[in-house]
């Protein structure tokens, strides 16, 4: 049997946002959480990336099993990696998937920055090269299972910025203009993808 998966949403979203692909992945017979994470999530991605950990523990405490899979939307990807990374998340991580996770950076968040960059540290940590983009560069540990799912024509998380060196990278086609980032979530190719990378 496939590990509880925990589902983590991102910037600007709430779990209710991702219930949708939580339904597809219970339709397949995973078990899915979805942590509780800061309102919005625009907060310091670091911030975050710890109280995802909070919830992985309280899951391995719940069910008593060694790892978990984290399936890691957006921002929410961003996070997720930064936790595996620099929090020890790697020893207790079977899989990760990133749905959309512009991991190298996204030059859409200067779009955010008239309205948000007063309030969100999040959206400052997302442009290229920031000191928290260059975190996230680290190599990938040897054995890590992880994956990347994008759509051509995302204008938040562009393919070459979602990639990582020693990934399964994956990229779809069918993306829908402006929404293409939202999109994302309610493709069924994309679902397909994930399950199979779960249940692998």
């Amino acid at each position: 049997m496939s590990p509880p998966v925990l589902l983590v949403h991102g910037f600007l979203a709430s779990r209710r946002l991702m219930w949708p692909l939580r339904r597809r992945l219970e339709a397949s017979g995973l078990r899915v959480r979805s942590p509780r994470l800061s309102p919005l999530v625009i907060g310091d991605v670091r911030t975050l990336a710890h109280q995802l950990d909070a919830a992985v523990d309280q899951l391995l405490h719940e069910t008593h099993i060694p790892r978990v899979d984290v399936v890691g939307a957006s921002q929410g990807g961003i996070l997720a990696l930064w936790w595996a990374h620099h929090i020890g998340g790697w020893s207790r991580l079977r899989r990760l998937v990133l749905l959309g996770a512009p991991v190298q950076g996204t030059w859409a968040a200067t779009a955010g920055l008239p309205v948000l960059g007063a309030i969100s540290r999040g959206i400052w940590q997302m442009l290229p090269g920031t000191p928290l983009v260059q975190e996230l560069s680290v190599p990938l540990p040897p054995g890590a299972e992880v994956y990347t799912l994008s759509l051509q024509g995302d204008p938040v998380s562009p393919p070459a910025r979602c990639q990582l060196p020693g990934a399964h990278n994956r990229v779809f086609s069918g993306g829908m203009g402006p929404l293409t980032h939202q999109w994302l979530m309610c493709s069924r190719p994309v679902a397909r993808e994930l399950v199979d990378a779960l249940k692998r």
